[in-house]
């Protein structure tokens, strides 16, 4: 069941100028309830204006798009609410910290839903945790942090916002590997404990096929293909024709068959492709 449906969705920048382009292109998708879905696609493909739609950022200029079935424009003059239920974190987001603790910061979207201040500091906490935020931090200027702790405080104000929908661009971008996994792992774990519905975009192959459900390809303004994880990367070879990469560990498998070595899986992770080999050398690698 899909939580967040575009249907046939089209938009276009400096509309009705000289300089007009067409962002998308009558894109009709939908992002299952629970699940985490990978957006991935060149840069222009259509990736950031499609997140930027969801939430009401932007406003489509033709098609609909449906939060739990209801067209999110339906009423206006109400979209602000629609930006707590899909909460949207923009590229490089700790350019967004303001307050004078990482406690006030993460607070200010609770507080301002009008939440008590035993239900502020309970979601304040679940919001560290998910993002691995030390506790000892909470009471620090966040301007004192280091960058992937910065990150990890502007997440953690928008999922203090428990919002239904979470929508990430980029959440990782620059991070080392270390940071990476620690806020991709802590994401998932919020997807998985919380029930929530979450949508990552990222140019990391290796990511998506590592972490996500489901992915939707973006190519030239509109979706050239979605599916599962599993649907998407077997067919590393569709990606390649538009250009895009794939995970290293798949081509690695690719060759190895290639070489005459049946192996047979899930070939696009590491975990995936050690499991075939083992299985190969007869469940025991040994």
């Amino acid at each position: 069941m899909n939580k967040l449906e575009v249907k046939n969705v089209s938009f276009l920048y400096s509309k009705g100028t000289p300089f007009e382009k067409k962002a998308l292109n009558n894109v009709s998708v939908g992002f299952e309830a629970g699940k985490i879905t990978g957006l991935i696609g060149h840069t222009g493909s259509g990736k950031s204006t499609l997140v930027s739609l969801l939430n009401g950022l932007y406003k489509p200029h033709s098609g609909e798009i449906l939060l739990d079935g209801v067209n999110i424009w339906a009423k206006p003059s109400e979209i602000s609410k629609i930006r707590y239920k899909v909460g949207l974190v923009m590229q490089y987001p700790e350019y967004q910290l303001f307050d004078d603790t990482v406690r006030s910061d993460i607070a200010f979207g609770p507080r301002n839903q009008g939440l008590s201040d035993e239900e502020i500091e309970a979601r304040v906490q679940s919001a560290a945790r998910f993002t691995g935020l030390d506790p000892e931090l909470l009471d620090k200027s966040p301007f004192d942090l280091s960058g992937g702790q910065k990150r990890r405080v502007a997440i953690a104000g928008i999922l203090a916002m428990d919002p239904e929908v979470l929508v990430l661009d980029e959440p990782a971008a620059g991070l080392d590997p270390r940071g990476r996994r620690e806020i991709l792992g802590g994401l998932s774990a919020y997807v998985r404990e919380c029930g929530k519905t979450l949508i990552l975009v990222s140019h990391s192959m290796e990511d998506m096929a590592y972490y996500c459900d489901n992915v939707v390809v973006m190519s030239g303004a509109e979706v050239y293909k979605s599916g599962t994880v599993d649907e998407i990367f077997s067919s590393a070879g569709e990606l390649e024709a538009i250009g895009l990469d794939v995970p290293v560990i798949a081509r690695i498998a690719e060759r190895l068959r290639a070489a005459g070595i049946p192996l047979e899986g899930s070939l696009y992770t590491v975990d995936g492709v050690r499991d075939a080999i083992k299985s190969l050398l007869g469940g025991d690698g040994k």
